[in-house]
């Protein structure tokens, strides 16, 4: 039956000028209007200021003086390869250097002077670079009981399947051997933390776990 002129129906006018509905619409308007602004000033920005990763390829020229292949070609050299690290845990260690939370007085040196957008741009850099691998020879014996205990370990839960890492976890493909056996001698000792994992490797099971990650693309 159709509403008579008594009923709520026909007693509904058109809604007020400032009723909720509306405020809604402008509320959503404002909004899409301060994103377009954010967007449009970005684009106005200049090349410096957005590339992170050509920034820190200038930045990044002190820490290639010593993080090198040249210089993993000794099996007993502890100097790590930085490419293709995850961006996140280059700028959190560099950070911890800077902060000497980390021991390392050549790197606290280093680190000393460098912005918080240095230490970003830095790891972005390195980041976006193709992964190389350490040049000492792998031995290929060590490399196969290495890889049983990393199984054991479920290191690939973290570092993932790959040893590639991600975020805060480090990639491990590819790394020097004398750098993985001086950290894991580090996380041993308690000098430096291993996430919420406790370590204790004998010493052969830390250099066949090197051997490992060293044989990895």
């Amino acid at each position: 039956m159709a509403a008579g002129p008594g009923t709520a129906s026909a007693r509904r006018g058109p809604p007020e000028a400032g009723g909720p509905g509306q405020d809604r619409a402008r509320r959503g308007l404002a909004f899409a209007g301060r994103v377009w602004t954010v967007l449009a000033w970005l684009t106005l920005l200049p090349p410096a200021a957005v590339a992170d990763v050509k920034a820190g390829e200038q930045k990044a020229q002190l820490c290639l003086l010593c993080h090198k292949v040249a210089n993993t070609t000794v099996p007993a050299s502890a100097m790590p390869l930085l490419e293709a690290q995850p961006a996140r845990y280059v700028y959190l260690q560099t950070k911890a250097f800077k902060e000497k939370r980390r021991a390392e007085p050549a790197m606290q040196t280093n680190a000393a002077n460098l912005s918080d957008r240095d230490m970003r741009d830095i790891a972005d850099y390195f980041a976006a670079q193709k992964p190389i691998r350490a040049a000492h020879p792998v031995d290929s014996a060590k490399a196969a009981s290495g890889q049983t205990t990393a199984q054991a370990l479920l290191c690939g839960t973290c570092h993932l399947s790959t040893f590639h890492g991600e975020d805060e976890v480090p990639r491990l493909a590819g790394q020097t051997a004398g750098y993985v056996v001086a950290q894991l001698e580090l996380f041993a000792a308690g000098t430096r933390k291993h996430g919420a994992m406790a370590v204790a490797l004998t010493p052969e099971e830390m250099e066949n776990l090197a051997h490992y990650f060293a044989g990895l693309e």
